[in-house]
This record gives structure tokens, sequence and C-alpha cells, in this order.
């Protein structure tokens, strides 16, 4: 014998968006996107000055490096690493 619990079809817990709304989450994903490209070119422009500072010399290490740093000026510049007084880039509390 089968309980009642079984015998009913589950209900579909998400309701359907309007087309306002789906273009509203449209746009923000395209803006999230959009913003990491940049992002990203970012980084690289400011990898690649820092290896032309340094006359384009060095090793595999030294380009990992230079894009390490530049993530971070980057990140810094956006204020990617500043909440609530806190500098991710150090894991410390800001003593400005």
């Amino acid at each position: 014998m089968t309980s009642k619990v079984s015998e009913t079809a589950p209900k579909k817990s998400r309701t359907k968006l309007s087309k306002s709304e789906e273009n509203i989450l449209a746009h923000r994903v395209i803006t999230a996107a959009k913003q990491r490209s940049d992002r990203q070119e970012m980084i690289a422009t400011a990898a690649y000055y820092r290896a032309e500072k340094r006359g384009f010399n060095g090793n595999e290490a030294d380009a990992i490096q230079d894009w390490l740093e530049a993530e971070m000026e980057v990140d810094n510049e956006l204020g990617m690493f500043d909440s609530h007084g806190i500098d991710f880039q150090f894991l410390t509390h800001k003593t400005e």
C-alpha cells in the first residue's frame, strides 16, 4: 500500500520569472563577466609593464611574480581586498 505522500506529484518550488526579471538577471551576469574580463586585462597589462621594467629579463618564476604582484595591485585599486577595515592582502587589520 502506498502512502499519500508518494501518490502526490512533487510541487515545483521555482516560480517563472517575468521578462523584466530575466533581463535584469541576464544584465547582471553579463556585467559580472565583463568586469572579470576587464580585471584580467588590467592584470595582464600591469604584469607586462612590470616585466618591461625588468627589461624582460628573468625566468618563469619572475613572470609569475609579476602576475601576482599585478593582481594584488589591480585588486587593491578596484577595492576588492578592503572589507570593513580588513586588508585581505596581508590578512591584518588596517592601522590607518
